[in-house]
């Protein structure tokens, strides 16, 4: 038999596969109307296929977001990885799951037996309460019209997108000698393709069409594909061509969403989804006959294609407007618009809006000062009176010590440049020095490897340039000031004004300073940082991107001692002379050694006997340099089968260096066995991270750090409360393919210090909350030493050690009001003790 012959035989095959044989919706049993609904299969004989979807329709009765879990068997599923587990964050209230069959892979890869399966589990994540399922049904899926060619490009056992035909590696169709790609988001489209492909050759029938193509790589944890030049050839004719300069790329895609706020319309697909794929829409008068799409660039990244749509197109079609086209078509083919509107369907019943309030509309401009930190949108405007009382109330502040101002502003109508003017609080000619940000507003993943998004302003814009106003938005307002460590005592006295389509609004502001200097920090608390990804692709010169990295990481070094934050695990170089000018720039700056070197010894390959050679290689000498000692991290959340290997390199380590320093982050109770390979044992909530978990390092002769707990402002408090000697909260700077995509990789993007280094100071309100927890600690060191001697301070501290928790449970869930009442409490002491010490209020 011809191997042709075959070829059809195995189109014919899969196409009789995919097809649905459903008639409509046909339901499945339910038992009860609540989860967890479990379903034997292999007693049911339904006729679904790979084009077919599974809908689940029920009401999430808690007031939070929960987990949904779909777990799916068949005949060969013996374990995890044989069968198929989809887990869904539910929003409160009504909710409609759907799951396209074609995409059911295990993780191994493996496509299931749609005629062989087993069984159907609907269940909750662990101690989660139930949901209520109203009804859960097969539904016929994609189903496009007679005369479309529709091609899923990428492996054969990638998923595949509902109605379209697999075409991969083998396929004579193919030209060239393409690799398939898999990445971890995006429906069944666009999340596989092909690289270094040449094109593709079809035999088609004469007509007009619509010729769609996903040419984008959505890219995978911090690398996104970055073709500068690319182009389309029909038949050897251009139709289509892209060309950029590298600066012009960074601007216009892969920083686009800078530009694109959530509110006040938060539409994930318009925002996202829409996007992803790099859909090209093209008209094409076809006299029948071969058809070759011809891809061409430069590297195997230009030559790149997810999928193919080739639809009829007659003259009179359906008049709906080509969605993200900035072409002058002007309408859709009826099978491009389904499939759009399929994969927008799919989207947005994947990537939950988790339900917000809006901020009651204004009637009028205000400024409302936050005094609690509360989210933005719990913030209702006060009126002109009220705010004024609020603001009015000096701020109690110490010689070099940072703190923080907030306002929320509320628009009554738009305003594209409202004049906003801060004048920075002054004494007898001196000010303060003062830094303005406001908040940007964009969809999150609150759970970094959750389904669900929310609107957030975390992002902070510095500076007051292209500061809008949207009615019914507030926007946050941030001042960050420095109180220099020789200003004299007494009040400063500032404003705020804001002018805005003829209206204005005024707020003094008033910072009290009192006549006492803090204690530096001792403990580390910081981030780890990394070099902006995209300085590795822009710049085709090493020594030029050498230095280009060496400056980022210097702006970054300047910008996190200036916001008073000291600890750090910095973007290391791999060479020698790059780590000592890295550590040097550190300890010039005042950060608290060790200095954590995070990512050296995983950068220097999987094999423990070349991490130990490259890591001797260069500890001599940077023992040699006099500079504070690395803390070398050895593992990272390891497997427990990884731990013979770890021990093994720990040892020789300390063989070859007794006093090296080595740390290593637990996550697992399981990992406690590693104690005894470290010196600083950096532990979460995984491993436990109550007071009693700090002592139960401690007594294994090894420092306690906390990381990524989640709660800034608990690196004060909490920090000294449970006697743990330093922090780091991940991650400076890990953009997930996109930074402005959350939906684009295994996790949300996270961005403390912004995408970007020197070119847009861009930060996290988070890290401004993380250094006041600092401040918090430089408080509490205060009010310790005067508990030597003052009895109220004495006190103090007494209450303060019953009050806070020991609980990490207990803690994490603490408003954050809570943590600021005990710091204005410490404040006030000052103030009174200062006042009983001098026999004069400090403030006149």
């Amino acid at each position: 038999m011809s191997k042709r012959l075959w070829l059809v035989i195995l189109l014919c095959a899969n196409a009789a596969m995919g097809a649905t044989r459903l008639e409509g919706q046909t339901p499945l049993p339910l038992t009860g109307n609540q989860t967890p609904q479990r379903l034997d299969l292999s007693t049911h004989n339904w006729p679904i296929g790979s084009d077919d979807e599974l809908v689940i329709e029920g009401h999430n009765p808690s007031a939070r977001p929960q987990t949904l879990i779909l777990r799916i068997d068949d005949e060969a599923s013996v374990n995890y990885r044989s069968r198929v587990n989809l887990e869904r964050i539910v929003a409160p209230g009504p909710f409609t799951q759907r799951f396209a069959l074609s995409e059911w892979r295990t993780s191994q890869p493996r496509a299931l037996a749609l005629d062989k399966l087993t069984k159907l589990y609907l269940f909750m994540a662990d101690n989660a309460p139930s949901m209520t399922i109203h009804r859960w049904y097969w539904e016929p899926g994609l189903t496009l019209p007679a005369g479309t060619i529709a091609l899923d490009l990428g492996a054969a056992a990638a998923p595949r997108f509902t109605g379209f035909e697999p075409l991969s590696p083998g396929d004579p169709r193919l030209i060239g000698h393409p690799t398939p790609i898999l990445r971890p988001s995006g429906d069944a489209l666009v999340r596989d393709g092909l690289r270094n492909l040449d094109g593709v050759r079809l035999d088609l029938a004469k007509g007009r069409y619509q010729l769609t193509l996903w040419l984008d790589d959505p890219g995978e944890w911090e690398y996104l594909p970055h073709p500068f030049e690319r182009s389309v050839l029909v038949n050897d004719e251009p139709i289509w061509a892209e060309q950029w300069q590298p600066q012009e790329w960074l601007t216009q895609r892969y920083l686009a969403g800078q530009s694109r706020e959530a509110l006040p319309n938060p539409d994930p697909w318009q925002l996202f989804g829409a996007r992803q794929g790099g859909p090209v829409h093209v008209t094409l008068n076809h006299p029948g006959g071969p058809l070759t799409i011809t891809l061409v660039g430069h590297s195997p990244d230009a030559k790149y294609l997810a999928g193919l749509l080739l639809a009829p197109y007659p003259a009179s079609t359906s008049k709906e407007d080509l969605p993200n086209s900035g072409k002058d078509l002007a309408v859709l083919a009826d099978a491009t618009a389904s499939v759009l509107t399929k994969q927008r369907q799919l989207f947005l019943e994947k990537w939950t809006l988790a339900p917000y309030s809006p901020t009651p509309a204004s009637q009028q401009l205000s400024l409302t000062p936050i005094t609690d930190a509360a989210p933005t949108l719990q913030i209702a405007p006060l009126s002109a009176a009220d705010a004024l009382q609020q603001a009015a109330q000096p701020v109690l502040a110490a010689r070099g010590s940072q703190l923080l101002l907030e306002f929320a502003i509320h628009a009554a109508t738009d305003d594209p440049a409202p004049l906003l003017v801060i004048q920075p609080p002054e004494q007898a000619g001196s000010p303060l020095t003062l830094t303005p940000y406001y908040g940007k507003w964009h969809l999150v993943r609150p759970q970094a490897s959750g389904t669900l998004l929310a609107p957030s302003d975390q992002e902070l814009v510095e500076g007051v340039a292209g500061l809008t106003l949207l009615a019914g938005v507030p926007r946050r307002l941030v001042l960050q000031m420095t109180v220099p460590r020789d200003a004299p005592a007494g009040r400063y006295l500032g404003n705020i004004q804001l002018l805005s389509q003829q209206q204005l609004v005024q707020l003094p502001l008033t910072i009290e300073v009192l006549p006492l200097t803090l204690p530096a920090a001792s403990k580390p608390v910081g981030i780890y940082v990394e070099a902006p990804p995209y300085l590795n692709w822009l710049s085709p010169d090493p020594e030029a991107l050498k230095e280009q990295i060496a400056a980022a990481s210097r702006c970054d070094l300047a910008r996190l001692a200036k916001l008073g934050i000291t600890g750090l695990s910095p973007a290391l170089p791999q060479d020698e002379a790059g780590m000592r000018e890295i550590m040097g720039e550190a300890a010039g700056l005042g950060f608290v050694p060790p200095l954590l070197a995070y990512t050296p010894l995983k950068r220097w390959g999987g094999d423990p006997a070349s991490q130990l050679d490259q890591w001797q290689a260069r500890q001599q000498g940077l023992t040699a340099s006099g500079l504070p000692p690395l803390a070398w991290s050895l593992f990272d959340e390891p497997d427990l089968a990884t731990l013979p290997a770890i021990t093994t390199l720990a040892r020789e380590m300390k063989r070859l260096d007794p006093a090296v320093i080595r740390a290593g982050h637990f996550n697992h109770p399981g990992q406690v066995g590693l104690l005894a390979e470290v010196e600083i044992a950096l532990i979460n909530a995984g491993f436990g991270a109550d007071k009693a978990d700090v002592a139960r390092v401690r007594q294994h002769k090894v420092t306690p750090w906390f990381y990524n707990l989640g709660t800034p402002r608990a690196a004060g408090f909490y920090l000294w409360q449970s006697g743990a000697e330093g922090y780091l909260q991940w991650h400076g700077r890990m953009p997930t393919a996109l930074p402005y995509d959350p939906t684009d990789g295994r996790e949300s993007d996270f961005m403390l210090l912004g995408p970007q280094a020197c070119e847009a100071h861009r930060l996290s309100h988070d890290l401004l909350l993380l250094q006041q927890a600092i401040e918090d600690l430089r408080w509490l060191a205060w009010l310790e030493q005067e508990a030597r001697y003052q009895v109220e301070a004495a006190l103090l501290l007494e209450r303060l050690r019953d009050q806070l928790p020991t609980r990490w449970q207990v803690a994490e869930q603490l408003p954050s009001a809570a943590w600021i009442q005990w710091r204005r409490e410490i404040e006030q002491l000052a103030k009174g003790l200062k006042t009983l010490q001098t026999g004069a209020n400090s403030s006149s």
